[in-house]
């Protein structure tokens, strides 16, 4: 149980680049809304992707990122 209320609290994801393909942690912001969509640009190689964040009804967040 202690491991579903630190996913619930997630403010960090482990995604990887669509563009280089590099895995890159980006912050999370719990408080923004259940769903959220803005743009952040790559760590590595600084190629913009749009993100898109969905939190589920436990807090769990559905990350995705797609090439600009």
């Amino acid at each position: 149980m202690m491991q579903d209320d630190d996913e619930a609290l997630s403010t960090e994801a482990d995604v990887s680049c669509p563009h280089c393909g590099e895995p890159v942690t980006i912050g999370l912001d719990p408080g923004g809304g259940s769903q959220q969509n803005y743009v952040e640009d790559c760590q590595v190689c600084c190629q913009p992707w749009a993100v898109q964040v969905t939190f589920g009804p436990d807090g769990a967040p559905d990350v995705s990122v797609s090439a600009l």
